[in-house]
């Protein structure tokens, strides 16, 4: 009786820890804040993941930037053109509403041999299919002397 009770406990016991300390999952579909995901969009505009960047930008699209407005095909046909060989995000700070999440940062970029700092705010929503980017807005910082 007692070993049959040490064998339901161990192998209740394991099926319990392998399911209660499942790994997080990770990608877009872990992303749980605004730097990450920002970071995944980039990080797959510089693999040219064009599928998974696709995806992640809304049809009614809108952007900004130092060569004006673009809607959503010459926001994507902007990011083909230049490759980005580098890029990285900093002091950011992310903002709730609702479905949406705003996430304003300084993005070094580096676009096919040339450098260049930003300041970004880009504007997420959350649908059943993930996160889009509805909006996005670059200013070039200028380096200071």
């Amino acid at each position: 009786m007692v070993r049959r009770l040490t064998v339901i406990i161990l192998i209740t016991a394991t099926t319990v820890s392998c399911n209660m300390w499942s790994k997080p999952a990770s990608g877009w579909t872990g992303a749980t804040g605004g730097e990450q995901i920002e970071q995944l969009f980039w990080k797959d505009v510089q693999a040219k993941n064009w599928t998974e960047v696709d995806r992640h930008v809304a049809a009614m699209f809108t952007g900004v930037s130092a060569s004006g407005k673009a809607d959503r095909a010459g926001f994507l046909r902007d990011l083909q053109r230049a490759p980005l060989t580098d890029v990285s995000l900093s002091e950011c700070e992310s903002q709730m509403n609702g479905g949406d999440l705003m996430i304003a940062c300084t993005m070094r970029a580096n676009w096919g041999g040339q450098t260049a700092t930003s300041a970004t705010l880009s504007v997420w929503q959350q649908l059943k299919k993930g996160w889009v980017m509805v909006a996005h807005s670059e200013s070039p910082l200028r380096a200071s002397s």
